[in-house]
């Protein structure tokens, strides 16, 4: 949901991928394919974000490190609160054409069944 208000940016693409699934940790290798982010470049925001303490190193697995969003962290709560209020707003956006097609659609279709009783 970032990445379409907030554009492609190796951080947003990160910070999006881990808000769509904040209760579970990922290897690099996991972020770098399910962001579309280059392993260097997850190395060096992985960086960044425990700097911040955006995120968390969870456990190792074998030679990697798994990481996740730090849920205790306030800026994190309010993210995937901004994250889920605009998917929400977004998806409710969506459905008002289709409610309103569909309103049409069942008008029309009373006003026929009323004529033919």
């Amino acid at each position: 949901m970032f990445k379409d208000i907030f554009g492609n940016s190796p951080q947003t693409k990160i910070l999006d991928f881990l808000a769509d699934h904040p209760n579970y940790d990922y290897n690099v290798s996991d972020i770098s394919k399910k962001s579309e982010v280059s392993r260097p470049t997850v190395y060096k925001t992985i960086e960044l974000f425990l700097e911040k303490k955006l995120i968390i190193k969870t456990r190792e697995s074998g030679n990697s490190s798994l990481y996740k969003l730090n849920m205790e962290n306030k800026l994190v709560q309010l993210i995937l609160k901004f994250d889920f209020e605009l998917s929400r707003q977004i998806a409710e956006m969506e459905s008002k054409p289709t409610i309103k097609k569909y309103e049409t659609i069942l008008s029309s279709a009373k006003t026929k069944a009323a004529k033919t009783t």
